[in-house]
């Protein structure tokens, strides 16, 4: 018993790490999305940056960061029990260099066709994209689909050591890139700045993480061994799960069809909702994964029911105690937060009244959002990918119903909405099923937790309104006034929120008090 204590501390200790390292990056991110709101705007030209970048980015999570990490890991984990390291090498080597050849080839491909594309998005806006815009821009960051898969492998194997830091902080990297372009080449070359940016950032995302590689005892060749048995074994899992992740793409894909053609600047203005969404969910759900998928994985390879089920247990637990005060905190101050980030230059009133509606919308389904990755690294760490791939097959239909349903009465924001929905369903539907393969989850501890978190949280948003309809008109004079007012509240509610949590002796801010101490009384290697 003890022993799973020291260990979930560590597991906590670690995840502290990962939460600081990912929050820098998504801050990076954020100013990166706040420069270019204020050079550009939302508009056309940036819906053409935003698809620019999409098709990219679709291929390299289809790939690189959700198939490469999804089958590589449970596999190299198993390679790894074994102390095998000439098998080992054989094995990375090989996955390596078939990817980097199939990203290649993609890449070409999308580069030969980037016009035809482009002439397809223009129409769907009603003629309005500039064809040469976005096929400049795609052409120059498409090849970062290479850069960043050899990044994904990297980080996976980085992870599957215990070693997170350098994967969460490598993302910051291409963000300050992207931002000095921007800021030395915007007034020149326009936009195109943005995507010399993006590639040159993914460079140093890689270079930023080859050091950690030292003490794997990897060593990299170009060889390509067919009859590995791990590589056809990962190849048997690439299918089903890029087909799943795949269809998680294409609800993307039609939310953002969509919003191009809802009219101008919509395509734009539902990514920055996601992104400043996917602050919390970006920092404290993947940390939490990030670190708990290696565990579950040798927990599966052990075939240790009970450690997949604890580890399921304080996923959910862990992921709820972050997202539903963070939820119901970005729904309240949805309006001063787009303010504060985007609100200046190109960007306007109006522009922030449209983010900050879908950004409710998306806060919805945050908290769902991330316990759908915990369960979907489960059922890859028992490497059933049919699972997963049934179940987000079948939301494609749901999706574009609930597009269609929804943006004749919201807009651009039934998108946000019908994502949101999408996301609990799939949680629902993966729940049940899990519980039939493995049985009893522990749901009543969960609900239990659920319930004093639901409790905390409903008090920390009474504070924080209640403060902002009281505050707001003497903070209302300039930016630094409101941030500083926003900054206040996000405080005072988080000081109350966890006070009560604490206050209802909850494990979850235990466990994470007490790692937050060992960070500074004990070193701890990760």
């Amino acid at each position: 018993m003890q022993q799973n204590i020291d260990y979930r501390k560590k597991i906590f200790s670690a995840t502290f790490l990962v939460i600081i390292a990912t929050l820098f990056s998504k801050i990076s991110g954020l100013v990166r999305d706040q420069i270019m709101a204020g050079y550009f705007g939302i508009s056309y030209e940036t819906d053409a940056f935003t698809w620019a970048y999409f098709i990219p980015n679709l291929f390299r999570v289809l790939f690189a960061e959700s198939i490469i990490i999804a089958a590589f890991i449970p596999v190299y984990t198993s390679y790894l029990k074994n102390n095998d390291s000439k098998e080992v090498n054989n094995f990375v080597n090989s996955v390596t260099n078939i990817f980097i050849l199939i990203f290649v080839v993609i890449s070409m491909l999308i580069f030969i066709f980037s016009s035809p594309i482009g002439l397809l998005l223009s129409k769907i806006s009603g003629n309005n994209l500039d064809i040469t815009s976005f096929s400049t821009m795609n052409r120059i960051m498409i090849f970062s689909l290479v850069i960043m898969s050899i990044s994904g492998l990297i980080t996976s194997v980085l992870n599957s050591h215990n070693k997170f830091t350098a994967p969460a902080i490598a993302p910051m990297v291409m963000n300050i890139i992207s931002i000095i372009f921007v800021i030395l080449l915007a007034k020149n070359i326009g936009i195109i700045s943005m995507a010399i940016g993006v590639i040159i950032g993914s460079v140093f995302e890689v270079i930023i993480q080859l050091p950690g590689l030292k003490g794997t005892g990897l060593n990299y060749k170009f060889k390509i061994d067919f009859n590995n048995k791990a590589v056809k074994e990962i190849f048997s899992m690439m299918v089903p799960i890029m087909l799943s992740l795949g269809a998680v793409q294409i609800n993307n894909s039609v939310d953002n069809f969509f919003a191009l053609n809802l009219g101008e600047g919509n395509t734009t203005a539902l990514t920055f909702s996601w992104r400043v969404a996917n602050l919390p969910l970006g920092v404290f759900s993947v940390a939490v994964i990030t670190v708990l998928y290696p565990l579950i994985s040798r927990h599966a390879a052990n075939s240790n029911i009970k450690g997949i089920k604890e580890s399921f247990s304080l996923g959910f637990r862990e992921i709820g105690y972050i997202m539903i005060p963070a939820s119901l905190g970005m729904i309240i101050l949805s309006n001063p937060i787009i303010k504060i980030l985007f609100e200046r230059y190109q960007f306007t009133a109006v522009d922030t009244a449209k983010v900050s509606h879908i950004l409710v919308f998306h806060s919805i389904g945050l908290l769902f959002f991330g316990l759908l990755m915990v369960l979907n690294r489960i059922f890859y760490a028992f490497k059933n990918v049919k699972t997963p791939l049934k179940v987000a097959l079948s939301s494609i239909g749901i999706n574009l119903f609930l597009d269609w349903l929804f943006v004749k009465f919201l807009n651009v924001s039934g998108v946000a909405l019908s994502t949101s929905l999408v996301g609990i369903i799939n949680v629902i539907i993966l729940i049940i099923i899990l519980r039939k393969k493995i049985g009893y989850l522990g749901g009543k501890k969960i609900m239990f937790s659920y319930l004093k978190i639901s409790a905390a949280s409903a008090i920390m948003c009474a504070v924080i309104y209640g403060m902002w309809r009281f505050l707001v008109k003497y903070f209302s004079t300039g930016t630094f006034m409101l941030l500083l007012l926003l900054v206040i509240i996000i405080a005072v509610g988080a000081a109350v929120y966890i006070l009560f949590t604490f206050l209802f002796r909850m494990e979850e801010i235990k466990f994470v008090a007490s790692s937050v101490k060992g960070r500074f009384f004990k070193k701890i290697n990760y």
